[in-house]
């Protein structure tokens, strides 16, 4: 009897599992339905709303339209151009404040200092009126600085240090590839601003440091080239060695012989190696001083001619159309809540 009450009682709690486990799925499935049925009921309103209304907004974004479209009508064209450069020896701080402070003259109008700043002339300076810096292709300049930084470190402090790690603790200015953009009303003025730009950013600070890394290569390259020299000189000895060592080849046992060539053949293949290992880091040399020459490196300059600015969302027409949308908008909300509480007022 005992078995049979316990293998009851364990049927009994089974099913009572299955009953919490059953409302459950149930409970989770009529919520999921309420859920889209709100939805539902929004999307609904939401279009008798429009329907209701439809009208009343049309009229406000055309109205908005046209007089965009008129002020369009009546301002200069823009155009636009881009100047993409590499930073070098910590430069991109100095980058980025001087194009805010340019930003900063073309909001205040200031045409005289802006001219001055960029050695154009104030009529050109007049025409300007945007300065953007940005980073250029920030995950390319992110992979790019943490393989330069796994290269450069012991592997005891890179150790499990990944890309995600490295990203906290550099900031935008610490990037290699910039981007910057201005706008303008004349289309012939970009090509003179990149070297307003360049004198701003490149001072003295950044000068000296120029300088004593071009030293710094220079006289690795000299101390290179000296010792690729001697052993070249080395190789030739060991030539004139062997050459010598071959003429005793009649008076010398053929063990001996066979053990000198065998050295001679080793020191040669060592130096050889040497010789290998310079020039790669000549060559390496050769590549890096190009990119040290300068503080800034101009990788593509602004063009002759700025493009002209197409881009709708820059247009007062749709500006100015979506603005009095939106306050069209605004204002039939505030008619509508106006009413809901009139109506809540009575029924109170």
């Amino acid at each position: 009897m005992t078995k049979t009450n316990q293998s009851q009682e364990e049927e009994i709690d089974l099913g009572s599992v299955f009953k919490i486990i059953g409302k459950g799925f149930i409970n989770l499935f009529n919520a999921i339905g309420k859920f889209f049925e709100i939805l539902f009921h929004l999307f609904i309103t939401l279009l008798f709303f429009l329907k209701n209304n439809a009208i009343k907004l049309g009229l406000a974004i055309i109205i908005g339209g046209i007089i965009g479209f008129l002020l369009d009508k009546t301002d200069p064209p823009k155009y636009h151009s881009e100047l993409i450069l590499k930073t070098n020896y910590g430069s991109g701080v100095q980058l980025y404040k001087q194009i805010n402070y340019l930003e900063d003259l073309v909001k205040k109008k200031d045409t005289v200092t802006l001219a001055t700043a960029l050695r154009i002339t104030p009529l050109e300076a007049s025409q300007l009126t945007s300065f953007e810096v940005e980073a250029y292709e920030p995950k390319r300049n992110i992979y790019k600085l943490y393989d330069e930084y796994i290269k450069t470190t012991d592997s005891v402090f890179t150790r499990g240090f990944k890309v995600e790690d490295f990203k906290k603790r550099i900031n935008e200015y610490d990037y290699h590839y910039h981007e910057v953009k201005v706008k303008s009303n004349l289309k012939t003025v970009f090509r003179n601003v990149s070297s307003g730009i360049k004198n701003l950013v490149e001072n003295e600070y950044f000068e000296n440091r120029r300088d004593i890394k071009s030293s710094e290569l220079n006289q690795k390259l000299s101390i290179l080239q000296k010792n690729l020299v001697q052993i070249d000189s080395l190789r030739s000895l060991y030539k004139v060695v062997a050459l010598k060592e071959a003429d005793k080849q009649a008076t010398s046992s053929t063990l001996e012989i066979s053990q000198k060539q065998f050295d001679t053949n080793k020191n040669d293949l060592e130096l050889f190696k040497t010789s290998d290992q310079i020039l790669d880091q000549i060559e390496k040399l050769n590549n890096e001083m190009p990119n040290s020459e300068n503080v800034l490196n101009f990788i593509s300059d602004f063009g002759e001619i700025g493009v002209l600015d197409k881009k709708v969302t820059n247009k007062k027409y749709f500006q100015i159309g979506v603005l009095f949308g939106g306050l069209m908008l605004l204002i039939i909300l505030l008619l509508q809540l106006n009413s809901y509480l009139n109506n809540y007022k009575k029924t109170v």
